[in-house]
C-alpha cells in the first residue's frame, strides 16, 4: 500500500477484501480471478474490467478466487467534490446510496487495460517524490472517470441549468445521512437548509426520480438493516438510535418497507 497526500491506492487482496468506507469514496477496479462482491446487502457478480464507485459508509466484501487482480482506489469526498472534477456526473455518485443503485460499469478489454496502466501511474506518483504530483493524480484520474460515465449504470437528469439541484439534493442527502435518528421530517430538513419542503421535494423528483421523504425513509431502512445484521443491539435500542418514539412504531414501519418484522429480518 503506498500513500499519496490525497489518492490511496492499494491493491486488492485478503487483508483489505472486507471495507467499510469512512470519509471516502472508494473506486474499485476489478481485473479477474474476483467471484463476486458485495455491497451492503446487495451482491454481484464480478467481470474482469468491471468498475465500482462506492460512497462513503457503504461495507464492502470481495469474494476473491485462488488467482486474483484488481485495485482500489481511495479518494476522500472533500477532494471528488472539489474543482479539479467539476462537470463530471460521478461527482454526485453519493445520491444513489438512497436510491438503490450501486454505480458501476464494466469497461472493453481495451479500455480495461487502459485504465488499469493509469491505477498503476496513480499508485507509482503517489510513492514519488516528483514536484506537484498531485496534479498528475488528479488529470488520470479525472480521465478514468471520464472513461467510465458514458459506461455507468446510473442515470439521472443532469444538465448544467441544475446544477443548482443537483447541490441541494446532495446537501439534503447529507443532511439527512447525519440526523437521520433525530428527526424524520422533510419540513426540518428543509427548514434548515432555508427552503421550502414543497421546492426541497421538487428538486429531489427532478434529480432522482424519488421524494424527499423516500430518501429519508431509505435511509433508515439502510441504516436499520445494517444494525440488524452487524450488531447485538435489541430491537428496542435499535428502534430508539434511529429516532423512533417507541419500538412498535419501528417495527411497522420495518415490516411496511422491507416486508418483515425486524426479528425475523435478524434471524434470515
Amino acid at each position: 500500500m503506498i500513500k499519496g497526500d490525497q489518492i490511496e491506492v492499494q491493491r486488492i487482496s485478503n487483508q483489505n477484501k472486507e471495507l467499510k468506507t469512512q470519509d471516502e469514496f472508494l473506486i474499485i477496479y476489478l481485473g479477474g480471478g474476483i467471484k463476486s462482491i458485495q455491497v451492503d446487502f446487495t451482491q454481484f457478480d464480478a467481470f474482469a474490467d468491471m468498475m465500482f464507485f462506492i460512497s462513503p459508509g457503504m461495507n464492502v466484501n470481495i469474494d476473491l478466487e485462488d488467482e486474483y487482480c484488481g485495485w482500489i482506489l481511495k479518494v476522500p469526498k472533500n477532494l471528488l467534490k472539489s474543482i479539479h472534477f467539476e462537470g463530471l456526473k460521478i461527482r454526485h455518485a453519493e445520491l444513489f446510496t438512497c436510491s438503490g443503485q450501486i454505480p458501476r460499469t464494466i469497461l472493453s478489454p481495451k479500455i480495461g487495460e487502459r485504465v488499469q496502466s493509469m491505477v498503476e501511474m496513480i499508485d507509482e506518483l503517489a510513492g514519488s517524490q516528483i514536484p506537484n504530483k498531485e496534479n498528475g493524480m488528479y488529470s488520470l484520474l479525472k480521465t478514468i472517470f471520464i472513461y467510465c460515465e458514458s459506461k455507468c449504470n446510473v442515470n439521472y437528469n443532469y444538465s448544467v441549468n441544475n446544477e443548482r439541484e443537483l447541490q441541494l439534493v446532495t446537501t439534503y442527502k447529507s443532511l439527512v445521512a447525519s440526523h437521520y435518528n433525530q428527526t424524520h421530517k422533510v419540513s426540518d430538513y428543509a427548514k434548515i437548509m432555508h427552503i421550502s419542503p414543497k421546492y426541497l421535494n421538487y428538486a429531489v423528483k427532478n434529480v432522482l426520480q424519488m421524494t424527499a421523504k423516500n430518501i429519508v425513509q431509505e435511509q433508515l431502512i439502510i441504516e436499520a438493516r445494517r444494525e440488524l445484521k452487524f450488531s447485538n443491539r435489541s430491537i428496542k435500542e435499535i428502534s430508539y438510535n434511529l429516532g423512533f418514539a417507541e419500538p412498535f412504531h419501528f417495527s411497522n414501519f420495518f415490516k411496511k418497507m422491507i416486508g418483515c418484522a425486524p426479528t425475523s429480518y435478524r434471524g434470515t
